[in-house]
This record gives C-alpha cells, structure tokens and sequence, in this order.
C-alpha cells in the first residue's frame, strides 16, 4: 500500500482548518448547524422560536389566571439535505516520492478552500427576492457607501430586526473602501481600511468581503443580514462499507459545528492515491425578514 510521509492528523487538520476559515461568513447570516449528525433522512427539522409580545397584567382580578397565559409559537424549519459537494485529488507514487510534505499540506489547504467555495456558492445562492423580499440597496456599484450601508440598515432595522453583519462581493467591497469616512483614519477611528484593505466594523456590523457571492438574477453585491436568516444542516456522511477505505474520517470543528468527510484509497493498477474531501448539507429561509439584499444597478 502506497503511503505519503507526512503525518496525516496534521494535514487533516490543516484542511479542515482552512475549510472552516474559507466559510467564515456563513456565521453571519446562519448559526443553526444539524446537531443530529447521526440521525437518518433526507431532511433535518431546526426549531424556530418566534417574536413574543408583552400584555398588561391585570390587577383588577385575576380570574384570567395572568400567569398561565400561552405565549409564544417553535415553528419548525425542514431543511432538506440535498446538496452533496465533493472535490476529489489523486497523488501518484512519484508525486508522493518527490514532494515535501510542506508541499502536500497546501495541497489539501487548496482542496478544502475549493470545497468551502462550493458550499458558500450553493448557501448564498438562497438570497433572492423571492425569500428575503426586495432589495434594501439598490445603486450604482460606486455608490454603495457608508451612506447607503446606513439606508439600508436602517430598512432592516424598521423591520424589527437587528442586523449583526454585511457581506459584500469584492466589487462592493471595494467601493465602500473608497468611501472617505472609511479611509479616513480620524472619520473611521483606525487606519486599517488603508493599510490592510478591511473594515472590521462598519455601523455596528461585522463587514465581510467574499468572493463567491453569485448574482442570483438580480446583480446581487452583498447583504444586510441577521444570523437566523438562514438555517443550514451539515451530516456526516458515513461510507456503507468504511473497511473498503484505507482511511475514513469526519471531521468537525468544535466551535461551529460545521463538519466535513475525508475519503482515501489507493489504486494500485494506476498507482495513484485518491482522496475526497465532501460536505452533505442543506438549508432553508430562517427568518424571512432578516436579510436586507444589496443590488447594483450597472
């Protein structure tokens, strides 16, 4: 059996690091990762607690019982487990030969990069009009500033929602850069949006640059977004048969749940090692008025 000499723990872990950093702004707008990993079925059931509302107590009598009164519904969000993202390698026994193990370590940083992208495209592609209503922002993509960050906000806000993050394209990104209350250190209050082309917090929010937001039919550039926007489910997807594999491993990130496969077998008619790195997931609109859309208009 063919095997590469580098301590594998490592390299798993190097990937799986790389995939959770890549997915980073999945934070903003979900924090409902599947804690039923094990459970079987195409669809996973995440509850949902809606808006309660105050009443005045009763002093007059209490033949009301005020305090046995109902209050508050948990809806329950079905979210159907039906994308299934896989980005496959293979190493010959020359290439495991002739590389350092530095070497393959980037090699996996780059498979699970390419495999968080996937995820991120097939999550964001759930911001439509259709789900989250019309667009908060609407202009030109040189005009989407801190003046029209704080419009747009503002809309979400008078929802009765209190946004936590904006994701921007790297267009959009780009033009809020520009913005002189960003690049100007006694406006903004640090130098970073010049020095390191970043803006931790804009209006309250965490700002978040990406570059696989698709357009979505509608020039989408970013959104204004609440974490319970969107609910996503991530399982384990377990081989049928794991001995068949000369490596099997799932691989879960402590702090966020989110959790990834690892797949590895060596063909020894081409002498080539496989390896797969996949994700199971799905998700569904969360809080339908918790994501204010951001167009360009050009």
């Amino acid at each position: 059996m063919a095997t590469i000499n580098y301590n594998q723990s490592i390299f798993l872990q190097e990937a799986l690091q790389v995939f959770v950093s890549t997915l980073l702004p999945l934070n903003a707008f979900s924090r409902s990762f599947s804690g039923a990993a094990a459970q079987k079925g195409s669809a996973i059931i995440v509850p949902r607690v809606d808006a309660l509302t105050s009443t005045t107590f009763q002093y007059a009598t209490n033949s009301g019982r005020p305090y046995e009164a109902g209050g508050g519904t948990i809806n329950s969000i079905t979210v159907n487990l039906d994308r299934h993202r896989i980005v496959t390698a293979d190493v010959t026994d020359i290439q495991a030969a002739n590389q350092t193990p530095a070497i393959m370590i980037n090699f996996a940083r780059q498979q699970a990069k390419s495999l968080a992208k996937m995820v991120l495209q097939d999550l964001f592609a759930n911001f439509t009009t259709i789900n989250y209503g019309l667009p908060v922002i609407s202009a030109v993509i040189a005009q989407i500033s801190l003046a029209a960050l704080r419009t747009g906000r503002t809309t979400v806000i008078n929802r009765d929602v209190s946004p936590e993050s904006v994701i921007l394209n790297a267009d959009a990104f780009a033009s809020l850069l520009s913005d002189a209350n960003m690049t100007q250190a006694f406006q903004y209050g640090g130098s970073e949006a010049v020095r390191e082309a970043r803006i931790p917090r804009v209006l309250g929010m965490d700002a978040l640059e990406t570059v696989v937001l698709p357009s979505n039919a509608i020039s989408l550039v970013g959104m204004i977004v609440h974490p319970d926007a969107l609910a996503v489910a991530v399982r384990s997807l377990q081989p049928q048969r794991p001995e068949a594999y000369d490596r099997f491993e799932i691989l879960t990130d402590d702090e966020s749940g989110i959790s990834m496969g690892y797949r590895e077998h060596f063909e020894p008619a081409s002498g080539r090692l496989y390896s797969s790195m996949e994700c199971l997931f799905g998700a569904a609109v969360g809080l339908s008025l918790g994501a204010g859309l951001i167009m360009r208009t050009n």
